[in-house]
C-alpha cells in the first residue's frame, strides 16, 4: 500500500530540455564533452514504471536511480534508499525500466557510469510521480498561496487560521526544494473558535526547481 506524507554536480556543457508526446529529454555535458540525453516515457506516472533511455554516455555499464526515493522493497515508514537499476545497451542507447517510487513527488535522476568518476545529474532530469491531474491545477509563486487557494474553495466560506511547515519524516528524503509539507487549521469566516476549527495535512510541489507551486495532496492524517 502506498504510504504518503511525500551534491548537485555542475557539468561543463549547457542543458537543453525537450518535451513532446509524453517524453522528457534533457542534455548536459560529460567529462568527454559529449551530450547526454535522458528520455522518460511516460512523462508523469502515478503507479507502475517508467521507461528510461539514455544516450551520449560512453561506458561499459550505466545504472540509474531517482535521488531521495524510497525502495519499493523497503518497509513502510522506514528509510530504504532506492536501489540502482542497471540499464542495457540497445542500438547505441542505454535502456531500462524503473518502478515508480512509493511516495508522490518529483525526483532528480542520477546516472552512474563506469569509467566516470562522478555521478551524472542535471536539474531537468526529473521523474514525476504524481496523482492524476496534479499538473492541471492552479499554480502559484509560493506553497502558502497554494494553501490559501485550497481553503478558499472549501464549502462553508472557510478561512485559513494558521499554517505551519511540517518537518519531513525520517523515512522521507524527497527534495524540499520540490516538495513542502504543512499542517493547517481553518474555520468558518467570522466564527473562529476552537470547536469550529478543522485541521488538514497539505502537501505542495513545484514542477521543476524554478517552477510554480501546486497542490499535491490534502489529507486528514500525516500518512494519508
Amino acid at each position: 500500500m502506498r504510504f504518503v506524507i511525500g551534491v548537485v554536480l555542475a557539468l561543463s556543457v549547457g542543458i537543453g530540455a525537450y518535451l513532446g508526446y509524453a517524453q522528457m529529454a534533457a542534455t548536459a555535458g560529460t567529462n568527454s564533452d559529449s551530450a547526454v540525453t535522458v528520455r522518460l516515457q511516460p512523462r508523469v506516472v502515478e503507479y507502475g514504471a517508467v521507461r528510461v533511455s539514455v544516450s551520449g554516455v560512453s561506458a561499459a555499464a550505466v545504472s540509474v536511480r531517482p535521488k531521495g526515493a524510497n525502495d519499493l522493497r523497503g518497509l513502510a515508514y522506514e528509510w530504504t534508499p532506492y536501489r540502482w537499476r542497471r540499464l542495457r545497451l540497445v542500438r547505441g542507447r542505454w535502456r531500462g525500466v524503473i518502478p515508480a517510487p512509493p511516495l508522490f513527488g518529483l525526483y532528480r535522476l542520477q546516472l552512474r557510469a563506469a569509467q566516470h568518476s562522478r555521478l551524472l545529474q542535471e536539474p531537468d532530469w526529473l521523474l514525476r510521480v504524481l496523482p492524476p491531474g496534479a499538473l492541471d491545477g492552479s499554480a502559484f509563486r509560493s506553497p502558502k498561496a497554494v494553501i490559501r487557494d485550497y481553503v478558499s474553495d472549501l464549502p462553508g466560506n472557510q478561512v485559513l487560521v494558521t499554517d505551519r511547515l511540517r518537518p519531513q519524516a525520517a523515512y522521507d528524503h524527497r527534495d524540499p526544494r520540490l516538495l513542502r509539507l504543512f499542517v493547517i487549521a481553518y474555520a468558518p469566516r467570522g466564527n473562529n473558535t476552537p470547536n469550529t476549527r478543522r485541521g488538514l495535512f497539505i502537501s505542495t510541489f513545484r514542477d521543476g526547481y524554478h517552477g510554480r507551486w501546486r497542490l499535491l495532496e490534502a489529507t486528514v492524517s500525516p500518512n494519508g
